[in-house]
């Protein structure tokens, strides 16, 4: 048989899944059955399964053949682009039917082929159409760097919006309260936000500002002086740190044995002590000392009374 595709070592169900969608695109002819579990050096049961799976990207049978239905529309886009397109569809899915219901749209004017065998489990709170609403109305105003004033937790407030931000299934706007001698920086839950009013009072972001917003890590973040932190990483950990990294991680030394020592830049100690207390014992904090001691003294503190 032609050898449409170099052979692969990983034979993996996805690549698999893949690679027979391209030959089935690129072979209008058709290609069979015999043919394709040859190729990939399984049972003809196996990519029966898999053309069944194929037909929801357009996959058709003729006769003993099976090709990519040339009335499908064309949207030039390689097989791995549509998986990060269907990725995205599915992410889209933990945010609630009405933000679904959108993204699915726009994702489908990108490509017609958003049936696919793609699951991502995200946790992520539900956004309604209010909240839709509100969520643009707020990018608006971010952009043109516009005041705002709005209710919230039954308090009024006065801010300059920085960014809408997306920490641990919630979204948050990061802003600048405006007081009358001083502005605070303050974090608000989107969708508690209420009664928003746009103000005529335009205004400009500080450098150092833009600069530290860069390194908002979680909703503890802040925009106090910010301080490095060294950890030291065991190689038992290292992999979920080299899959995962921390926004601005660093590696700056490794060991023999695998591990390795990271350095990350944060205004709050909290950002970075719930990972540590996550990963212990597998995990040090190098410098600062002071943050050192405090997470040795927090830990004795609970065994103690948990003893």
């Amino acid at each position: 048989m032609p050898q449409f595709i170099k052979k692969q070592t990983d034979n993996s169900k996805y690549n698999r899944l893949n690679q027979i969608y391209e030959i089935l695109k690129n072979n209008t002819h058709g290609i069979n059955i015999t043919e394709l579990a040859n190729e990939f050096d399984v049972s003809t049961k196996t990519i029966q399964r898999d053309l069944k799976e194929l037909e929801k990207f357009g996959a058709i049978r003729e006769g003993r053949t099976w090709k990519i239905d040339p009335k499908l529309k064309e949207d030039n886009l390689s097989s791995n682009e549509k998986m990060i397109l269907g990725i995205l569809d599915e992410m889209a899915k933990g945010a609630g039917k009405i933000f679904y219901s959108k993204a699915h749209s726009l994702l489908s004017q990108v490509t017609q082929q958003l049936d696919h065998p793609i699951f991502a489990n995200i946790n992520s709170e539900y956004l309604e159409e209010k909240n839709m609403i509100l969520f643009n109305e707020i990018e608006r105003v971010i952009k043109q760097k516009i005041e705002i004033e709005f209710e919230y937790e039954n308090h009024s407030f006065h801010v300059k919006p920085l960014k809408l931000a997306f920490f641990d299934g919630f979204w948050y706007l990061l802003a600048l309260h405006v007081k009358k001698d001083k502005e605070i920086f303050k974090k608000f839950h989107l969708k508690t936000i209420k009664n928003i009013q746009v103000l005529d009072t335009k205004f400009e972001i500080p450098d150092i500002v833009e600069e530290r917003l860069k390194h908002a890590n979680s909703v503890w973040f802040n925009l106090d002086e910010q301080f490095v932190v060294r950890l030291f990483l065991d190689k038992t950990i290292r992999k979920y740190f080299e899959r995962k990294p921390l926004r601005g991680q660093r590696i700056i030394g490794e060991d023999k044995d695998g591990s390795i020592e990271i350095e990350i830049t944060i205004s709050n100690e909290m950002e970075i002590i719930p990972l540590i207390y996550w990963y212990i014992p597998y995990i040090k904090v190098i410098e600062p000392q002071w943050l050192a001691d405090d997470v040795k003294q927090r830990v004795q503190t609970y065994l103690e009374e948990i003893n």
